[in-house]
């Protein structure tokens, strides 16, 4: 895989992460039922983080793969320039 194509993997996964929080926003989405509405116990707890925090890990692991590949398309663009 190039690093083109994990650079545009990165960017669908940073896009990704703020489909998360920005479409419950717009419109009846599918998450918004499995969250809970009122914490009660340990399990609901637990989702009630996990849907706060996913959306965060999707943007920031998005943001890193597409900053590394794009710095290994500089790298490889300043190699080629070199050789000739």
């Amino acid at each position: 895989m190039g690093a083109a194509a994990k650079l545009l993997a990165g960017i669908i996964v940073f896009l990704l992460g703020i489909y998360w929080y920005v479409a419950p926003l717009f419109s009846n989405h599918f998450l918004s039922s499995m969250v809970p509405k009122t914490v009660g116990s340990t399990s609901q707890a637990f989702l009630v983080v996990f849907f706060g925090i996913f959306g965060l890990f999707l943007i920031f692991a998005g943001l890193i793969i597409a900053w590394i590949e794009f710095e290994d398309l500089k790298w490889e663009k300043r190699e080629k320039k070199n050789r000739k």
